[in-house]
């Protein structure tokens, strides 16, 4: 029997591995022989990437029914990541498989054995939000300068769509990356309007989206272009550096809401596996399972009313 864990354990550890190794593998940035090789030679390269972005065909009827427009899927693409929503379950499932057989191997079968396969099942989300949020904060960071190149394009008597060339050859990741996928829908027959709806639909930014409302309202009732997107970012800008001045004012309430809500999970853990004996009558007596309850019940208060009072809105 015991043989057999570890086996499974050491299958599934191998498998989580793989799939990892391989997504990482397909986000490394190319070099330049290879970027040259995979460049976009043909409109059958262009629609073939646009499609493993935007569409969910190619996979087996069970598995593309489940696939329309999820949240999952949006996060994915949301993050870069090259993933399909039931991959991305693969692997959730790969690591709580992992993490319940270690359990099973250290603690056996009870709230241990639970606790972390539950836990393998949810670190692959938080790293999907983690990943998903960094990358739009890299993003509205970069799309004022983004605009300020449309505008001054404008400026030398360039289309809309034909500006977009400037973002894409002179903005860093992730701004070049999206507005490369708008320009190349934009060039298999879309229009504007349509590529940039779907690049808010992408990243879900709320500048982006003013930015696109901006540029729908001007081709329709016309207006100077490029004077209103540099009012915009420079607003952008100003809003930016009101929302650091804000954080760093409020960086140690912040910091006291984590420290005072982690330290007590900390502790009761590490006494937990550390000296069993001595913190195991909080599990088993009603009395502990009460306090542990309004423990835990006064650390949420605590943290939402701290959360409130260091709010940016």
């Amino acid at each position: 029997m015991g043989t057999a864990i570890i086996v499974v354990a050491v299958a599934a550890a191998i498998g989580v591995g793989l799939v990892v190794y391989g997504t990482l593998r397909s986000q490394q940035p190319a070099g330049p022989e290879e970027q040259v090789r995979v460049s976009y030679r043909t409109l059958a390269d262009v629609r073939e990437q646009l499609r493993r972005r935007f569409e969910s065909t190619g996979t087996p009827n069970w598995i593309a029914a489940e696939q329309q427009t999820s949240k999952l899927q949006r996060d994915l693409v949301s993050a870069d990541f090259e993933l399909r929503p039931y991959e991305f379950r693969i692997i959730q499932a790969g690591a709580a498989l992992l993490l319940a057989v270690v359990g099973l191997l250290r603690f056996g079968v009870g709230a241990e054995f639970l606790i972390l396969a539950a836990l393998g099942y949810v670190l692959p989300s938080l790293y999907l939000r983690n990943r998903r949020g960094h990358r739009l904060r890299q993003f509205d960071a970069g799309l004022p300068r983004a605009m300020e190149l449309i505008a001054n394009s404008m400026k030398a008597g360039q289309s809309v769509a034909q500006s977009l060339s400037a973002v894409t050859d002179n903005a860093g990741p992730p701004v070049a990356d999206e507005f490369a996928l708008a320009r190349r829908e934009i060039e298999l027959g879309a229009s504007i309007e349509s590529a940039m709806n779907n690049m808010v639909k992408r990243i879900g930014s709320n500048d982006l989206r003013l930015m696109v409302m901006v540029i729908t309202i001007q081709r329709s009732v016309g207006g100077d272009l490029p004077a209103i997107l540099v009012t915009l970012a420079d607003t952008m800008r100003q809003r930016e550096e009101m929302r650091a001045e804000i954080l760093a004012a409020t960086a140690q309430s912040r910091a006291t809401a984590l420290i005072i809500t982690l330290l007590p999970i900390v502790a009761a853990v590490l006494l937990y596996f550390v000296v069993q004996d001595y913190f195991r009558p909080m599990l088993v007596n009603p009395l502990g399972w009460v306090m542990l309850g309004f423990a835990a019940f006064l650390l949420f208060i605590g943290n939402v009313i701290i959360r409130r009072l260091t709010a940016i809105v």
